[in-house]
């Protein structure tokens, strides 16, 4: 982060450093509500401990209030206000996947990445969530990683690409110009369609 090597940062680390992120398969807590797992997102910004347990109301309190505050500008920018009691065991995928962004935008990271937010979804929530993932880049000022496949969502939401082939780069650059690189055709289509 910041020109500084990560590899091997434990998590917590790397999360203190302003990198949050959701994952291909959803990684969100069954049994718990939305509002209680979008709620875990914030745990880079408490501070637990004996004495401010003890002295909830004037030691602890005022924390709680200000993560619940942005937990629920969060709730509310992402439009999960009608589900924030729900257990997410039963929500449609759109919305889990939307949940999962919630709980890392309340980190308030400098940095978001997103491995294949769109995965299992049908047009119109890859729509809502491209949307929202624009919304995020340019309301709260965070940079977006995005790894995914949908080559639509690709050239409408991104400023540049980095195509991958086996872990090898293939290509870089503005959307429309790496979508007609004959290798990255071959990679992804498997062949040269016109």
């Amino acid at each position: 982060m910041a020109g500084k090597n990560i590899t091997g940062t434990a998590p917590h680390k790397v999360a203190k450093l302003g990198v949050a992120r959701t994952f291909q398969n959803l990684a969100l807590f069954n049994g718990m509500s939305v509002l209680d797992n979008i709620l875990l997102g914030r745990h880079i910004h408490m501070h637990p401990g004996v004495f401010r347990t003890a002295f909830y109301w004037w030691a602890a309190r005022p924390e709680e209030v200000e993560n619940r505050k942005i937990v629920e500008e969060v709730i509310e920018f992402l439009q999960l206000e009608s589900i924030r009691y729900e257990l997410v065991d039963g929500l449609p995928i759109g919305l889990k996947k939307r949940v999962e962004l919630a709980r890392a935008l309340v980190a308030e990271p400098q940095m978001l990445i997103l491995d294949e937010p769109m995965a299992g979804m049908n047009q119109e929530e890859k729509g809502y969530m491209s949307r929202f993932i624009l919304d995020a880049r340019d309301e709260r000022g965070v940079s977006v990683l995005l790894i995914e496949h949908h080559m639509d969502v690709i050239i409408g939401i991104c400023d540049r690409v980095l195509a991958l082939n086996y872990g090898e780069m293939i290509a870089s650059g503005i959307p429309k110009d790496v979508v007609k690189d004959p290798r990255v055709i071959e990679a992804y289509i498997g062949g040269s369609h016109g």
